[in-house]
């Protein structure tokens, strides 16, 4: 403190306010946005017994008793928490493979195990809301 005593401003401390806002808007405005808070909301589907053991778009396998899911643009093993919009049931499951192709509500095609923790074997077809967990 005993330099604002002699006349000296800190290292840093601009002269006006104006500059220093200008300095701030700057910071502000060029942090990217997290993607964790990017939510998607849509309707998914399962996949069907036929596809087990077929390759997935990202390496690997399809298991039916993994907690995997496909999405047309995700990013490779991007993790994702999925909740059906009728009940309320969450999973979390990593992107492995490209798709649901076709109808563009569709966003996202879920393993068998994920449909049956969100309650969707019945009905096949669910409204959802996922938000992205991590890239």
């Amino acid at each position: 403190m005993s330099f604002l005593k002699r006349g000296r401003r800190p290292v840093g401390v601009a002269r006006t306010g104006l500059v220093l806002s200008a300095v701030a808007a700057l910071s502000v405005s060029a942090a990217p946005s997290p993607a964790h808070h990017r939510v998607i909301r849509g309707d998914a589907v399962y996949y069907a017994n036929r596809y087990v053991g077929r390759t997935m778009a990202c390496g690997g396998t399809y298991q039916k008793s993994k907690m995997v899911a496909a999405h047309r643009s995700l990013p490779c093993g991007t993790r994702v928490r999925i909740t059906n919009r009728r009940n309320g049931k969450t999973v979390r499951v990593r992107v492995k493979d490209r798709g649901p192709y076709g109808d563009k509500k569709l966003k996202f095609d879920v393993s068998r195990r994920a449909a049956r923790r969100l309650g969707m074997i019945k009905a096949g077809r669910v409204p959802i809301k996922a938000v992205i967990l991590h890239k």
